[in-house]
C-alpha cells in the first residue's frame, strides 16, 4: 500500500547528476544509487545531500566527484516484511536517518521502489485505530479483514501460506448444557491460547470471525506448531469435555488467485474436519479431492474429501 517507484541513478553517478534530480520543482525525498543488476549500493535524502553540495565551496569541492562520497548506506527490507518489521527498521537507525526512505528489494535485493517513513507510520497509526474499533469484545482479536489482507499480501508476493479454519464442536450444546456464561469464558480461552501463538509465531495472523469461528494464516512450517498447541490442549466449558476441529489449506500462489477462493475452499474442509470424531486436524491442497486426516480419533491418513 505504502510502495513509490523509486528514483535511481547508477552507483557511479556525479554529484553533480544527483544535485539535477534534487533540485527539480518536482524532485524526489532522495535518490538510490543502483548496481547494473539494480541492486541498491547507497541512498542520498534531499535535505542533506543538497546542503552538502550548495554554498560558496560546495559545488565546487563536490561537483564532479562520486556521489556515493556523499551517500549513506541503504535502508533496505524485503517486500514480504510486515509494518511492525518497517517500524523496528527505522528505529534501530541512526537518529539522524529515522526519517530517511527505505529501498524495498525483492528476494534477491533487486530494487521494487521506496516507502516514506511518515506515510507508513501514519497508516499504522490510522490501522490501529481502525483495528481498535473492530476488535470482537470476547477475545479483543480483529474480524477477518486481517486475515484477509495477510492472504491477499501473500498471493501478491508469491509466498505460500497455510490457511486454516478452527472452530468448537457442537458449539450450541455445550452452551445449551453448560449456559452461555461457560461458552463465552470457553471462547475467550481458545482467543488467548491464539493470541500467545501469533506472539510467538510473529508472521502469524489470527482473525475470531464471530461466535466460535476463528481464522488462521500463517507460513507453511508454522502449521504444526499452531496444530499441537491447539489440539494437544484438553478443553472444557466449566467442567464439560469440549473438542475442537481444525481445517487447513495449504496454498501455493500459482494455484491460488484470492481470499475468497481460500475460503470457499475451507467450506468442505471444515465439514470433513467435524466430521472426524475427537478434537481434530485436516489437511488439504486446492486441487485435490484428497484430504489429509492428520488429528482425530480414529484417523487413517489420506481420505477422499467428503461431498
Amino acid at each position: 500500500d505504502f510502495l513509490r517507484p523509486a528514483t535511481t541513478l547508477p552507483e557511479t553517478a556525479t554529484c553533480d547528476e544527483v544535485r539535477e534530480v534534487l533540485a527539480a520543482a518536482d524532485a524526489p525525498s532522495g535518490v538510490v544509487g543502483v548496481d547494473e543488476l539494480n541492486r541498491p549500493r547507497w541512498s542520498v535524502d534531499r535535505t542533506r545531500f543538497l546542503v552538502a553540495v550548495t554554498g560558496p565551496y560546495g559545488h565546487a569541492l563536490h561537483a564532479k566527484r562520486p556521489a556515493g562520497r556523499l551517500a549513506d548506506t541503504p535502508h533496505t527490507i524485503e517486500a514480504r516484511a510486515g509494518a511492525m518489521e518497517f517500524l523496528e527498521l527505522v528505529t534501530d537507525a541512526d537518529w539522524g536517518r529515522t526519517g530517511d526512505d527505505v529501498v524495498v528489494v525483492d528476494e534477491v535485493g533487486r530494487c521494487l521502489g521506496v516507502v516514506l517513513v511518515t506515510e507508513v507510520v501514519r497508516g499504522v497509526a490510522e490501522a490501529k485505530v481502525e483495528a481498535a474499533a473492530a476488535l470482537n469484545p470476547l477475545t479483543r482479536l480483529p474480524g477477518s479483514d486481517t486475515v484477509a489482507r495477510d492472504v491477499t499480501r501473500r498471493i501478491t508476493i508469491g509466498e505460500p501460506f497455510v490457511a486454516a479454519w478452527l472452530d468448537i464442536d457442537s458449539f450450541k450444546a455445550v452452551n445449551d448444557t453448560a449456559g452461555f456464561a461457560a461458552g463465552d469464558n470457553l471462547i475467550r480461552e481458545l482467543g488467548g491460547a491464539l493470541t500467545e501463538l501469533s506472539g510467538a509465531l510473529r508472521r502469524m495472523r489470527v482473525s475470531h470471525v464471530g461466535g466460535d469461528d476463528f481464522l488462521v494464516v500463517c507460513d507453511v512450517d508454522e502449521i504444526a506448531t499452531v496444530a499441537g498447541a491447539l489440539l494437544d490442549r484438553r478443553w472444557s466449558a466449566d467442567g464439560l469435555p469440549v473438542t475442537v476441529s481444525l481445517a487447513t489449506l495449504v496454498c501455493a500462489s500459482d494455484v491460488i488467485r484470492s481470499y475468497q477462493e481460500v475460503s470457499r475452499l475451507l467450506a468442505p474442509l471444515k465439514k470433513r474436519a467435524k466430521a472426524v470424531p475427537g478434537s481434530s486436524w485436516v489437511l488439504g491442497r486446492p486441487g485435490s479431492d484428497r484430504v489429509e486426516v492428520l488429528r482425530g480419533i480414529g484417523s487413517r491418513g489420506l481420505q477422499a474429501a467428503a461431498g
